[in-house]
């Protein structure tokens, strides 16, 4: 049995991909025989631990150093913080024998990997999101590099792993796995385009500007001219939710627009679509939502950035745009709705990509072999 301390200290507490993640893997490795525990400030892991009654203590440990404010602030609070988490290590190492640890965030990343060895501990690192300014311009990014050769790094994706490789770390020291889904839980339409009276764009994502929900607006709004039966649905919440209604509302859609919130069951969502857009405009690492989608048997179009392009083979299994760039995601929208057979062959072999790359099964046992050695 093997048992695993999970570390998380966020810039800020969101339900993202990454959360969603990390709540997939210890739910299908505690069948396996492996425990957790989890050490956090993060507000959404804490609520889904508690929900599940999973072992979990909030703990304050300053503010990921990501931002200006916080770097600035972070050598002064560091050595209070290295002397809380190594009390919480020491603890865990020796009290509940944990044997793994496995960090989320930066903080305990630049703090805790070098003291994590001396205890004994294997370290694993995960990265979910690709390096902009945050890692890239970060004045400690050089501890970064120093400690990344006492552990291992777990990407999601290639762009991820090549852009870790472009700061200096050995690429013998990081291992891709994709995430994964259950395809019991999202199953194929039994009819696509069910519904000849409307056609319905749909949007799975964090309300954020860097998800480029703008641009899907705007192209909406030029879609109309050509498909005048277009309607959108918006799935997901987040600060620039107001911002993007009134944006609605000016482009004249108001009627057009659903706005849903967050959706508990995503999955029953899928099949009222008839496109799933992924229009992000700054980062996407990976688009967990393309491979649901795929799964579901929906026609998929995302931005070319980040890792959609590992997901999305053009035009064999879906539709890539370029970034913030209006026209193209309208044209790319239009496409679709003109070309229903071909859009057939494309989920076929989406469903099939997603089947050999994108399963939880497979997700699971990477992660299974890798901490049970």
């Amino acid at each position: 049995m093997k048992n695993i301390l999970i570390l998380k200290f966020p810039y800020s507490s969101l339900y993202g991909g990454g959360e969603r993640n990390t709540i997939i893997i210890v739910e299908e490795l505690l069948k396996k025989g492996f425990n957790f525990f989890l050490v956090t400030s993060c507000k959404v892991l804490l609520r889904e631990f508690r929900k599940r009654h999973w072992h979990h203590q909030k703990l304050w440990a300053g503010i990921e150093p990501v931002s200006k404010g916080a770097l600035l602030i972070f050598p002064f609070l560091a050595p209070f913080i290295f002397i809380e988490l190594f009390i919480v290590l020491f603890y865990y190492r020796f009290w509940k024998k944990t044997t793994i640890l496995y960090c989320l965030s930066l903080t305990e990343k630049l703090l805790m990997a070098l003291p994590a060895r001396i205890l004994g501990y294997r370290v694993y690192w995960s990265e979910h999101v690709t390096f902009e300014r945050w890692l890239s311009l970060n004045p400690w990014r050089f501890l970064y590099r120093w400690f990344s050769s006492l552990v291992q790094i777990i990407a999601i994706s290639r762009v991820i792993r090549d852009q870790l490789v472009q700061m200096g770390i050995k690429e013998s020291q990081i291992k891709v796995i994709y995430n994964g889904i259950d395809l019991n839980l999202f199953k194929m339409k039994e009819v696509y385009w069910d519904h000849p009276e409307r056609f319905i764009v749909g949007v799975v994502a964090r309300l954020e500007k860097e998800k480029g929900i703008e641009f899907l607006l705007k192209a909406v709004k030029i879609v109309q001219e050509f498909i005048p039966n277009v309607r959108a649905i918006i799935v997901g919440e987040g600060p620039e939710r107001k911002k993007l209604e009134w944006l609605g509302n000016q482009l004249g859609l108001k009627e057009k627009i659903q706005w849903v919130g967050y959706q508990e069951n995503i999955e029953k969502w899928y099949h009222y679509f008839d496109v799933l857009v992924l229009p992000s405009a700054k980062r996407e690492s990976f688009g967990n939502v393309l491979i649901e989608a795929m799964a579901s048997g929906v026609p998929v179009i995302a931005s070319k950035i980040g890792g959609t392009s590992e997901i999305i083979d053009y035009k064999i299994n879906g539709l890539l745009a370029k970034p913030g760039d209006t026209q193209d995601l309208a044209d790319k929208i239009i496409y679709l709705y003109n070309n229903r057979s071909e859009n057939k062959q494309m989920i076929k072999k989406a469903r099939e990509k997603v089947e050999k790359m994108f399963s939880l099964e497979r997700m699971i046992r990477d992660f299974y072999l890798l901490f049970r050695r």
